[in-house]
């Protein structure tokens, strides 16, 4: 097993961003388990995943990197994101309007 980390020290970059995306994902679940927000960094272990094993002779596994669901997210954020927030704003204009 050492001999393994040895030869692709690359595959350790990679270990540390799949720690990170699991904790992601327990702090997704955890947070809706609570009362408040804990945010996680959305990218971090996929992009850490991505980068040790293409550098790495593993470079299939660099498809672990989707296991962080901020990859997911984050096209649905630029697409919707400006959409629900206008949305909130006016109902806020709304709700301002009839005080």
């Amino acid at each position: 097993m050492g001999g393994f980390f040895k030869n692709n020290p690359t595959v350790i970059i990679a270990l540390i961003g799949l720690l990170l995306s699991v904790l992601n994902i327990v702090n997704l679940i955890q947070n809706r388990k609570r009362d408040h927000f804990v945010s996680g960094i959305p990218l971090f272990g996929g992009l850490f995943i991505l980068i040790g094993f293409l550098l790495s002779h593993h470079k299939i596994w660099a498809l672990l990197c989707f296991t962080d669901y901020s990859w997911v997210l984050f096209p649905y954020s630029l697409i919707f994101g400006g959409k629900i927030n206008q949305k909130k704003e006016d109902n806020n204009e709304n709700e301002d309007s009839k005080r």
